[in-house]
């Protein structure tokens, strides 16, 4: 458990920096001890073995790190992205509710409005000595939390403790975290930051400077963070910015553009590493390189499969499933979708890929997202990389519709362009050089919509380009 990594470095460093909140020190030695004062004070909620509790503390970071890990000592579950969600209903699933506004929903079984008053005073009480604690086993739940959302609603997870050490073990080992690591969250992935802590790390926060001087002023060795929030921050680095001497960006949440990982490699890191995983399964594999195939992490069996689930050999195009020593068995209340995505105790991660070896794997695209233009099967991921760097537009998304014969063709859909459309495609033209796409279509929106994590939200793309009646340009290539 996290609180026993801390425990040792309280005793062995407690002078050593946990957190920088705002360029506000707290020594492990204090986390230490704030951690046992919350665990008395949580006691008082008398909640059994295994209750749900939801959080929602908004940036108060410290306070939801001192919740999370009391709350994971005494065996209750927590869900602490509270103020995210956007499912009034869902807060009906929890024993009880920790939030700084009250909730108005007669759902809600139990309620507790948390003040800073009240926040202030547990801190401000004397040391706790230690307690007995429940006897904790690796299929004991600790979180709850939920898909992306990429194919449609989010679905809810139960991570067991097993789960959650297997995914912590694994980012510590990945990340190589040390006691000097300074480590910067920009994603709300909970594994990065907790290898950092029990390694002995420390963790920095600021929202009163601009990233780029946190990085430069902080030290910063490490940054978690989606490929769209990878793109905000190079966008605002200064043109003096000196780059770290040594500085490992751990991207995950979509795939990141080979174009974006070269300038992130120029400009901001030592280390681009790019991890490809789920919330079902776990990290499956990641590229270091400039390249698009990953490295298959340890623990994990991969196979790609046919329509009937039979492994394909070697080198050809399939549905990727995956087994981990760190996934979980299924959807909470959910046996269709259940039943849909985990089979055999394989997780069918909706994606296809190709297998050079048993340890490299590349991702071509969601299932369902992927081009299939006269039987050739094309990675939208590829073509928008492409485009984005020749085109001078903001962002680009690619997607594919029938045409009135029920033909798939191509649609490039750009924002923020300032070319007109003419010349947007005698640019287009070399960037896909080679490409077997047929007749191309060009869609210009306000934006292209994505995720969360950054995503392009395909479906979308193609509603917005039937609802606008995509004009058919005459910019033929021959299928090769």
């Amino acid at each position: 458990m996290t609180a026993e990594y801390v425990a040792f470095h309280a005793a062995a460093r407690p002078n050593a920096v946990a957190f920088i909140i705002n360029g506000r020190e707290i020594s492990y030695g204090k986390f230490a001890r704030d951690i046992q004062k919350v665990t008395w004070a949580l006691r008082e909620f008398e909640l059994p073995r295994g209750a749900k509790v939801a959080i929602g503390l908004g940036d108060k970071i410290y306070f939801r790190w001192l919740l999370r890990l009391a709350f994971e000592r005494l065996c209750v579950v927590t869900f602490d992205r509270l103020e995210n969600l956007t499912s009034p209903g869902f807060v009906g699933d929890f024993d009880l509710v920790l939030t700084q506004q009250k909730i108005d929903a007669e759902i809600v079984k139990r309620q507790f409005q948390i003040t800073p008053e009240w926040l202030n005073a547990l801190l401000a009480g004397p040391d706790r000595n230690e307690q007995p604690l429940p006897i904790q086993g690796p299929d004991d739940p600790v979180r709850v939390l939920f898909t992306s959302g990429t194919t449609g609603t989010p679905k809810k997870l139960l991570y067991s403790r097993r789960v959650h050490e297997g995914s912590v073990r694994a980012m510590m080992w990945f990340g190589n975290f040390t006691r000097e690591s300074r480590h910067m969250d920009m994603s709300g992935v909970v594994a990065p930051p907790t290898a950092c802590i029990r390694a002995g790390g420390t963790l920095v926060f600021d929202n009163q400077m601009m990233v780029p001087e946190v990085i430069a002023s902080r030290f910063i060795t490490h940054i978690s963070l989606s490929p769209i929030k990878l793109r905000q921050l190079l966008d605002i680095l200064p043109n003096v910015f000196a780059k770290p001497a040594a500085m490992k960006i751990l991207s995950s949440g979509a795939a990141l553009s080979r174009g974006l990982r070269r300038q992130a490699d120029v400009r901001l890191a030592t280390e681009v590493r790019d991890t490809y995983g789920s919330n079902e399964a776990g990290y499956v594999s990641s590229i270091s390189d400039d390249t698009e195939w990953g490295a298959v992490w340890p623990g994990v069996q991969i196979e790609i499969v046919d329509e009937r689930h039979k492994p394909i050999p070697f080198g050809e195009v399939g549905q990727i499933r995956v087994k981990t020593d760190r996934m979980v068995q299924g959807y909470l209340d959910d046996p269709e979708a259940t039943g849909r995505i985990f089979k055999d105790g394989w997780f069918y991660a909706r994606d296809l890929g190709i297998l050079q070896s048993s340890h490299r794997l590349q991702v071509i695209g969601r299932s369902d997202d992927v081009l299939n233009i006269s039987g050739h099967k094309i990675s939208p991921h590829e073509v928008e990389d492409w485009l984005i760097k020749f085109l001078d537009v903001g962002d680009a998304g690619v997607c594919s519709i029938h045409n009135a014969d029920g033909i798939e063709e191509i649609v490039i859909v750009v924002s923020g362009a300032r070319a007109g459309e003419q010349e947007l495609l005698e640019r287009i033209e070399p960037a896909l050089n080679g490409l077997p796409v047929g007749k191309i279509n060009i869609l210009k929106v306000d934006r292209i919509p994505r995720n969360a994590n950054g995503k392009i939200q395909r479906n979308l793309l193609k509603d917005a380009a039937a609802a606008n009646s995509v004009r058919r340009h005459l910019f033929q290539r021959t299928l090769a």
